[in-house]
């Protein structure tokens, strides 16, 4: 196996990792909002702040843990959690890509 085809499996594998972090803390303790973490995980490509967020969530498991499940049951409650969602992620991405452009 040549060098490149190792690092590239090396960081494929790292960020495979990365992306299962956040759900397998969340199944692993049972949260009980470990399929919206789980559905979620993904996006934390985009933002390494999202990620340490579902990190955090992951580990809490409590229903009323804090502003996020209040939050969030609120937005299911209108059916607005997926706007929600888009914009969090769409303002997380701008702010990455605001340094670059300077």
């Amino acid at each position: 196996m040549s060098d490149a085809a190792l690092i590239l499996t090396a960081l494929l594998l790292g960020l495979v990792i990365y992306i299962a972090i956040p759900p397998l803390v969340a199944f692993t303790r049972q949260h009980p909002e470990r399929r919206l973490i789980y559905k979620l995980s993904p996006l934390c490509l985009l933002s390494l702040i999202l990620w340490l967020v579902l990190v955090a969530w992951a580990f809490t498991g409590q229903r009323n843990d804090a502003i996020i499940s209040r939050y969030v049951s609120k937005l299911r409650g209108d059916n607005r959690l997926p706007l929600a969602i888009t914009l969090l992620v769409l303002l997380g991405l701008a702010g990455s890509l605001l340094p670059l452009m300077r």
